[in-house]
């Protein structure tokens, strides 16, 4: 039920008790209808009044209502023609899919036939292609027989270059060797293993005893049963024989008869052939 029914609805009811209390009294006072009349004029009067006023309230409510049909009809007619619109959209739509279709499927003959002709050149490429590899793998083949013999060759070549270079180098060495043999009366028969290798150091601690410690040790090539120099400045201190060693040093041992002097700490050993 709409707003305006739903009015109505009140008017009515309220204009049927009005009308029923109406005739109430004028049941009730039938008898003295003048008197009852004046005495209820004040009533009737109020009634008149809300019945005017109801009536008012139900004009203003047709008022809208005619005011929301129209625009209902208003709003439906724009529906209509939209609608209307749109079934002409759908039409055109409708037309442009089947020119689509249609196109769509002269495409896919065209595609059809496209692919058969791909697929047949490809088979041809295919066997090219395998004509191709086959020469390239003899090619490659070939090629890499060459390689391999141009590189052993390049590889004797350089051999052969560098053993002449190397029994060049042999040469001057062995000549070296010869002479510093016969400069420290030397030859190929005598025992180098305890010769010691040339290392300088310095004496870090004196013992009590004939024992000192120095600051080289295996790292540098020392071995034990090694002898060193002990000297300071220009002056001559002594021998010393190796007894202990460590990585970084090693402790000597003072050979009497060598010991020209008192060996302190901050005195340079070192070691000589001969």
């Amino acid at each position: 039920m709409t707003l305006v029914g739903k009015i109505l609805t009140v008017l009515i009811l309220i204009m049927s008790i009005s009308f029923m209390m109406i005739a109430v009294t004028v049941f009730a006072t039938h008898r003295n209808w003048k008197d009852r009349a004046l005495g209820n004029k004040a009533t009737i009067e109020e009634l008149q009044s809300t019945n005017k006023l109801l009536r008012a309230e139900q004009d203003r409510a047709e008022d809208r209502l005619a005011i929301e049909q129209a625009a209902r009809r208003f709003a439906l007619a724009a529906l209509q023609t939209r609608l209307e619109l749109l079934a002409e959209q759908v039409k055109e739509r409708e037309a442009s899919l089947i020119a689509l279709q249609q196109e769509l499927d002269v495409k896919n003959e065209t595609l059809d036939q496209n692919t058969k002709a791909l697929n047949d050149l490809t088979k041809e490429v295919d066997g090219l292609r395998n004509e191709i590899r086959l020469a390239q793998q003899d090619r490659d083949e070939k090629f890499v027989s060459v390689v391999d013999l141009t590189d052993v060759i390049s590889g004797l070549q350089g051999t052969k270059s560098n053993l002449e270079e190397r029994q060049t180098q042999l040469r001057e060495q062995l000549s070296k060797q010869k002479l510093v043999m016969d400069a420290y009366e030397i030859d190929e028969f005598t025992p180098v293993v305890d010769i010691p290798p040339r290392v300088d150091g310095i004496v870090t601690k004196v013992g009590e005893s004939k024992l000192i410690e120095i600051s080289i040790g295996a790292d540098d090539g020392l071995r034990k049963g090694h002898t060193l120099e002990v000297f300071r400045n220009n002056a001559y201190l002594g021998r010393v024989v190796v007894q202990r060693l460590e990585p970084d040093r090693a402790v000597c041992e003072i050979i009497p008869e060598y010991r020209k002097g008192i060996i302190k700490r901050g005195d340079r050993v070192a070691t000589k052939l001969g």
